[in-house]
């Protein structure tokens, strides 16, 4: 398997970066343009592969916001090939057709990044409620990827938030069916000033992950010197250490399963739940999970694939777990 970001993005397949307008998805994106095609880059402290980007622009066709960020990261980094960077804009939008023409004329020397900026814009009057209508465009862009080897990014927005949601919870604007084909999917926000000091941040939260262990979030600080230079550095988050990590997840984990009451919870629901809720990566909510799971009743259904119910302890489990009877709880009870 080739990463584009290593362990992060991966090559030849499709990936999907929502977030609310503004937020600074261009931004992102022209500075993973410019670490591709420098020697050498990097984002997020992981090593970018090298190579030509297309960008193709139907969200904002005159080319200003990607130009304007282009060349102020370019500042920052002067090993950066400008030359290397094929910025189109597309106006009328695009059809599956264009798309498997575009792959037509890309195959004999494709880039190692093409994004496309964005599903609305770029696949206009498509009705995004609508699962097979969603899934024609979106497959179309899976195959540009897995015929070129390019990284292909989509991105696109998200609906209104609710009260105390969050954009990873929100998901992409419309259907399910835009997180069925691509590998990778990532929710983007900014941080609140008051988390970070009134830095610039970007938060990174990755919400699908089919071909590495799916990282805990990330952050990025863009910084801003005097000639208008911007560079990106790793951000600590607020509350990352592995500890707090661990304690945030498990805290979910109990809280969910409790919600759950003597109905329980299937596993994988409770894990899916906990990587959105609590904001922590799959693998921390299962090693959590595997620690804690023999508080709670666990029943293995015979169904297919046997999954697993975990549901808080009936008064005769907990019970046998104390090695208790209802004879000799009456006691014990009357002695607190």
């Amino acid at each position: 398997m080739y990463f584009h970001i290593a362990g992060l993005m991966p090559s030849g397949y499709l990936s999907l970066l929502f977030a609310p307008a503004g937020v600074g998805k261009t931004r992102l994106m022209a500075h993973l343009t410019v670490q591709t095609v420098r020697p050498r880059g990097e984002f997020a402290g992981q090593q970018v592969r090298s190579g030509r980007v297309l960008i193709l622009d139907a969200d904002d066709p005159s080319g200003t916001g990607y130009a304007q960020w282009i060349v102020r990261f370019l500042k920052a980094f002067p090993d950066a090939k400008r030359a290397c960077i094929d910025h189109r804009a597309v106006t009328g939008g695009l059809t599956s057709d264009d798309v498997l023409k575009l792959m037509a004329e890309l195959e004999p020397s494709p880039p190692a990044l093409i994004v496309v900026d964005t599903f609305a814009t770029s696949f206009i009057g498509l009705d995004v409620i609508k699962p097979h209508l969603v899934s024609e465009p979106m497959g179309a862009l899976a195959l540009l990827a897995h015929r070129t080897g390019a990284a292909v990014v989509l991105l696109d927005h998200v609906g209104k938030l609710a009260p105390g949601q969050s954009v990873a919870e929100k998901g992409a604007m419309g259907t399910a069916a835009k997180m069925a084909l691509p590998r990778a999917a990532f929710a983007l926000d900014r941080l609140p000033p008051g988390e970070c000091e009134g830095r610039d941040v970007m938060r990174l939260t990755c919400v699908k992950m089919s071909y590495a262990q799916q990282p805990d979030p990330i952050a990025l600080e863009f910084v801003w010197d005097e000639f208008e230079a911007v560079s990106v550095k790793p951000y600590a988050l607020p509350l990352t250490g592995r500890g707090a990590v661990s304690a945030r997840a498990e805290q979910t984990l109990h809280l969910l399963i409790k919600a759950a009451g003597a109905a329980g919870i299937a596993r994988s629901q409770l894990l899916e739940q906990t990587v959105i809720t609590a904001n922590v990566s799959r693998r921390t909510a299962a090693e959590v999970l595997g620690r804690i799971q023999a508080e709670y009743t666990t029943e293995v259904l015979p169904e297919r694939g046997s999954p697993q119910i975990i549901r808080v302890k009936a008064e005769t489990d907990l019970l046998r777990s104390l090695h208790l009877t209802p004879n000799t709880l009456e006691p014990v009870l009357h002695s607190q």
